[in-house]
């Protein structure tokens, strides 16, 4: 467990670490009695809030009527989306790919080649450079592709701004604190200060502006490539269409026609639609304490990933990151920063305000952030960035190369699928002579839950011995009315008990993984060695003194708790 750390005091203008917290929400803290009395104007607002009653209950049932994605239509669409699609940030915990300490080992002699094959944002590039062993010396090349545009761009954005701070200019550094700040914004956060948006418009922008400007006179279509070499043996090279580059130097800049209100109105139009208001309700029923939901309604207001009672003065800024022309907010509502990072160790942090959610993943990303800056700054790393189909990749990608190939959930049923996934690139695998520890990384994130559709009655009614152990306090006759909050709330929590093993393994028999291992002389590993199996089940049994808190936080994330990873490896 981290030592506790201090947010700052929530008066304004007060500048020093807050002491203790406020001890009916616990979301701010503050040095003395007197900066709690100056601030209680504005912060009974929020800590006197109807969210923050302990007898909150969702909109449908206060106002007497059925939920609205109860209709038909609602009905029929499991997931019910909302929004544009695009994943900028990720939704299952980030992994250390190489983990090489129990692999190929601290003195391990050999460049390494790793390749994200849908990459997604770059959490688990900086979970795996962060903990790369310090005695590792030799080369590692990175190669990052995806068929969104707009991760790629954002990717390429945020290693650039990496590989430009000033921790990276010179050996013995130290990394600026605002570089790391500014990082976590740049990702994350809505909108940024004029500081932000300068380190962005000194540092990558004219890197961008430079290829514009010699690619002015070639061809729509036309595919630029260009590499850039930084000190310490580190290198970027991104390969993308005339076009996209203009895109991306677009990204680096404030658009002239997106004014602050309209961008905060775009993205509001999605976090805060007024048709989705069953929907959040229903979501934040299922958060283990009020203060928590209060903290999740506020990012979704505002946007910005800062201690609750940090000051938003100055983030006045839309993040240009997000928005590609046509303007509108990129992502479902849904989309949450807390997805990417392993849930209970951000909520292990020590801090003043010990529910403060978002305070502290900004926390735990401060510390993530300094590891990966750290460790960047003495690797000798190759970035490559491409934006193709992941079909494409053998076509251009030399086979036998990479000690690591992860490739995210496109061997779920929805996507590639596993026979396909694993015939396209498992000859991009290092064979078992050159490095026996080469693997690569599946996520199955639909797989269990199409197995309960595919059962019987029995497979698909939750386990209610199990759960009321976690609902001590549930009237039973309450899950008699579908409708009713706490039935849907045990519903959703039944994903949480269920036996993963056994409907995991009956999805493998239903997609002959046997067959697939036997066909492309491939192993499905029996035990992973790189990641968990499942990152996101719960780890301590009932009896636990610490089941309940683990159980209640997983059932208010986004995740099923039935998330696996899969490891497979060449045989020959």
């Amino acid at each position: 467990m981290r030592e506790a750390t201090f947010f700052p005091c929530a008066a304004k203008h007060c500048g020093k670490n807050g002491k203790y917290s406020c001890s009916n929400c616990k979301l701010v803290s503050y040095c003395d009695r007197s900066c709690q009395v100056a601030h209680w104007s504005e912060h009974k607002q929020i800590c006197k809030s109807v969210l923050m009653s302990a007898q909150w209950r969702p909109g449908w049932e206060q106002e007497g009527r059925a939920p609205s994605f109860a209709t038909p239509q609602a009905a029929s669409n499991p997931h019910n989306p909302f929004g544009n699609g695009r994943y900028l940030w990720g939704n299952v915990p980030a992994v250390d790919v190489l983990h090489m300490p129990g692999n190929e080992g601290h003195h391990y002699s050999g460049d390494i080649a790793v390749l994200f094959a849908a990459s997604g944002d770059l959490r688990n590039v900086v979970q795996t450079i962060s903990q790369l062993p310090d005695t590792f010396a030799q080369r590692l090349e990175i190669t990052l592709n995806d068929r969104e545009f707009h991760v790629v761009a954002r990717n390429a954005i945020l290693l650039l701004f990496c590989l430009t701070g000033s921790g990276q200019m010179s050996t013995g550094s130290r990394h600026d604190v605002s570089d790391i700040e500014s990082l976590i914004h740049l990702w994350y956060s809505a909108s940024l200060t004029d500081r932000i948006l300068s380190q962005l418009a000194q540092r990558v922008k004219p890197l961008f502006a430079d290829v514009c400007e010699g690619i002015s006179a070639e061809p729509a279509g036309h595919i630029v490539e260009k590499t850039w070499l930084f000190s310490h043996e580190k290198s970027l090279r991104l390969a993308l269409k005339k076009e996209d580059w203009f895109q991306l130097k677009a990204l680096c800049e404030i658009p002239p026609d997106l004014a602050r209100q309209e961008a905060l109105d775009l993205r509001t139009a999605i976090t805060l639609a007024p048709e989705r208001r069953d929907y959040r309700d229903r979501w934040y029923y299922k958060d283990a304490t009020p203060s928590i939901r209060v903290s999740k309604q506020r990012f979704r207001e505002d946007g910005l990933l800062l201690p609750f009672g940090h000051s938003r003065d100055g983030f006045d800024i839309p993040n240009p990151t997000f928005y590609l022309s046509p303007y509108r907010w990129p992502m479902d509502d849904k989309a949450d920063p807390l997805d990417g990072w392993p849930l209970l160790d951000v909520l292990r942090i020590q801090a003043g305000a010990k529910e403060d959610l978002y305070g502290k993943l900004y926390l735990y990303l401060q510390h993530r952030f300094k590891q990966f800056l750290d460790r960047l700054a003495t690797a000798k790393v190759d970035f490559e960035l491409l934006h193709m189909d992941a079909m494409k990749l053998p076509e251009i990608l030399e086979k036998g190369k990479y000690a690591r190939i992860e490739v995210s959930n496109i061997t779920d049923a929805g996507y590639l699928g596993t026979r396909e996934t694993l015939c396209l690139l498992s000859p991009l695998l290092q064979p078992p002579r050159e490095n026996f520890h080469a693997t690569i990384i599946s996520t199955y994130l639909n797989a269990v839950m199409e197995m309960v559709k595919r059962g019987n009655e029995k497979d698909q009614t939750p386990n209610i011995q199990l759960l009321m152990e976690y609902f001590p306090h549930l009237d039973i006759l309450s899950l008699l009315q579908p409708e009713s909050a706490d039935s849907l709330k045990f519903w959703d929590a039944r994903t949480i008990v269920l036996d993963r093993h056994d409907f995991f393994q009956r999805y493998t028999k239903f997609f002959q993984f046997n067959r697939i291992c036997k066909d492309l002389h491939l192993a499905m590993k029996k035990h992973n060695t790189i990641v968990e199996a499942w990152p996101t089940m719960p780890k301590l049994s009932p009896e636990h003194k610490e089941a309940q808190h683990e159980f209640e936080a997983l059932l208010g994330s986004n995740y099923t708790s039935v998330e696996r990873f899969v490891e497979w490896k060449r045989m020959r």
